[in-house]
């Protein structure tokens, strides 16, 4: 038989593998963290007719091998693992990577690796994909990511009834213009609110009066809900002649205990950005202290880090994705469900926070569309069918020289 037959049959096995890949890729163009693959071809075993000989002395020169192929086979498939552009899709939980990171997700007995950020959460609070595998990261201690390394990673959850402690105010920062034409003795007066241990709400009034004897000083006093109360020591606010505040003044210390079971309210103003200038009066305040709240929504930042927004305006951190990178993203497993997973020629998967060591940034509100670009698979399509048509010439070829060989007895 001829070995043409043999090596036009592997070109059609050969060429055939490659068309699968390609329709695999062109199936999957729409397919959120898809990565694509290709494949490489390479020549067979060659039968040696004749070795090569070397040059004689002053005789014949030498003369090359001659072989004869006996086919093609697959060299490789290889998975491209080049990024692609994210598309918004307004949804928070989406997430998208700007970099060579992996998502980390686990079905409670391994991990696996993913480049698709459709996440959302189910029923008791589990970040989980569209398989319902629990997508991984760290979760913080009081609004404070502690620890990323890879032992202390965990599901990410977060408790839908979470609540956010009332915080006692402790400071006052005044800011703004005291009127320097403004007569001694007149007064100007400034409202804050302020907040309990138990985040009842307060409203305290500040008033600022000139001294009749010094234009560049100025007595505050103050009254919470319409009680005075005794500051710690009597506060005297005093500006230089420039207008701007002289810092020698005196620290003032208020404190007054509520009648509703609170712990005692002391707070410390902060005079030190309050000018005496001329013109309109502009004096603000501002104070540290809030109510409780309850979590009223949640949302990813480039970090990968999940905070949560609160009733009382509060945003605190309740958790952080984990990505992971490979030495060698290119060997790993494809798994199935857009998943990965280590294989021997991955390496081991290395843990950090998004934009440590390459992983890249995460875009919130996004997903990663499929690499598969739609005019090089055709391309490859059109060339792979010229192949694989060009193979079956090959054998239609060869059985008419069969044909001729055998009728040659007639």
């Amino acid at each position: 038989m001829m070995r043409s037959l043999f090596s036009a049959v592997s070109g059609l096995k050969a060429h055939q593998q490659r068309m699968d890949v390609i329709g695999n890729n062109i199936a999957n163009v729409n397919t959120p963290g898809f990565k694509k693959s290709r494949v490489t071809f390479q020549d067979m075993l060659n039968q040696t007719i004749r070795g090569a000989s070397r040059p004689v002395d002053g005789g014949r020169g030498g003369t090359n091998p001659m072989q004869v192929g006996l086919g093609v086979s697959t060299g490789s498939i290889d998975t491209i693992m080049t990024g692609s552009s994210p598309q918004d899709t307004g949804k928070n939980t989406d997430l998208a990577i700007d970099g060579d990171g992996f998502f980390v997700v686990s079905d409670g007995s391994r991990n696996y690796y993913t480049r698709a950020g459709a996440f959302d959460f189910d029923r008791d609070g589990y970040l989980v994909n569209a398989n319902g595998m629990h997508v991984m990261g760290w979760r913080a201690e009081n609004g404070i990511i502690k620890d990323t390394s890879s032992s202390s990673m965990a599901e990410i959850k977060i408790d839908l009834n979470t609540t956010e402690k009332a915080k006692q105010t402790e400071e006052i920062r005044f800011s703004g213009n005291l009127d320097a034409s403004t007569a001694g003795g007149n007064s100007i007066t400034v409202t804050q609110a302020v907040y309990d241990s138990l985040g009842c709400k307060h409203t305290a009034e500040f008033t600022f009066t000139k001294s009749d004897t010094n234009p560049n000083t100025w007595s505050v006093s103050c009254k919470v809900d319409g009680s005075d109360i005794t500051p710690t020591p009597t506060p005297t606010l005093t500006f230089k002649g420039d207008g701007t505040f002289d810092s020698s003044s005196s620290n003032v210390n208020f404190s007054f205990t509520p009648n509703n079971g609170a712990d005692q309210v002391s707070f410390a103003p902060d005079f030190s950005q309050m000018t005496q200038f001329y013109g309109e009066t502009t004096a603000t305040a501002s104070q540290d202290g809030y109510p409780a709240g309850s979590l009223q929504g949640v949302s990813f930042d480039t970090t990968g880090t999940l905070s949560g927004v609160f009733s009382n305006g509060i945003t605190r951190a309740l958790a952080q994705v984990a990505l992971a990178s490979f030495n060698n993203p290119g060997g790993l497993f494809k798994e199935g469900n857009t998943l990965f997973s280590e294989s021997s020629n991955s390496g081991a998967a290395k843990f950090d926070a998004a934009g440590k060591g390459g992983r890249g940034t995460i875009k919130p509100g996004s997903l990663e569309m499929s690499n598969v670009e739609l005019a090089q698979e055709f391309t490859d399509l059109i060339t792979t069918q010229r192949g694989f048509q060009a193979n079956s010439r090959v054998i239609t070829a060869s059985d008419e020289m069969l044909q001729d060989l055998v009728n040659l007895k007639r």
